[in-house]
């Protein structure tokens, strides 16, 4: 057992708390921190690392979605499998992209997102009433192809991107986006996930104990989280994306 986990798996749950943890505080999906925490502290390679992301998520997703139901803002089902459809799919153009291209293409691709949304993170999420549309829904839908395959090829769900376009697409409140976005992201790491097993994912057998301390660490962050000021909260976790980012850019580039 000890060496079919290589490094323990123990070890792997600890990886997996201190995901869901940060993931729990910041609210987001634990992709942008699965990732670099795979891949600089466990040693996996960037595509190992976004495979084992998406199908985490898959997990986490489905815990907090079913939270979600029995609060006072659950997803809007409606557009949850239409906004699927839409984005779930778009994840095998990411799949496929990262077959092809070379390793440092994907680490690249996922420094450069977590830059982009370093900003959006640290501002928060448009409060608007329920209804209220600022861009036309197509607009929704056309990203959601892009999001998508970004997930697919950086193992990000994209929650941080959905969440502002549902509220000024579709009209729905930040709270009640957040819980459809989760959902969405949830079928969108299973179709990503399945999509990397099915290709030469080899190392499934490594991703349950991750799973179960992504889901205790997320409980934890939760907790955490609540007593805590949210613009704190917000803002320690786009510093943490801005330097995995500047720390990906440069592993990718040679630097060090």
């Amino acid at each position: 057992m000890e060496e079919l986990f290589g490094i323990g798996i123990l070890v792997y749950v600890f990886f997996g708390v201190m995901g869901g943890m940060l993931s729990g505080l910041a609210g987001v999906g634990g992709g942008i921190v699965f990732v670099p925490t795979l891949v600089y502290v466990a040693g996996w390679n960037i595509t190992e690392a976004v495979a084992a992301s998406l199908i985490i998520i898959v997990f986490s997703s489905l815990v907090g979605t079913i939270r979600n139901q029995r609060s006072q803002d659950p997803a809007n089902w409606r557009w949850v499998f239409l906004f699927s459809l839409t984005v779930a799919p778009s994840a095998l153009i990411g799949v496929a992209v990262s077959r092809f291209s070379p390793e440092v293409v994907v680490e690249i691709s996922f420094a450069l997102l977590l830059l982009a949304l370093a900003y959006p993170t640290a501002r928060g999420r448009p409060e608007m009433e329920e209804g209220v549309q600022k861009i036309p829904t197509w607009t929704v839908f056309l990203c959601g192809v892009f999001i998508g395959a970004l997930s697919g090829l950086v193992g990000v769900g994209g929650g941080v991107v959905m969440v502002p376009l549902m509220v000024l697409g579709l009209g729905l409140t930040a709270k009640r986006a957040v819980s459809t976005s989760l959902a969405v992201v949830m079928f969108t790491g299973l179709v990503g996930g399945l999509g990397y097993i099915a290709t030469s994912f080899d190392r499934l057998g490594e991703i349950p104990p991750l799973v179960v301390g992504s889901m205790v660490g997320a409980w934890i962050g939760v907790r955490i989280r609540d007593p805590l000021p949210d613009n704190a909260v917000r803002i320690g976790f786009a510093v943490f994306m801005v330097l995995v980012s500047l720390r990906t850019l440069a592993g990718a580039l040679g630097i060090f």
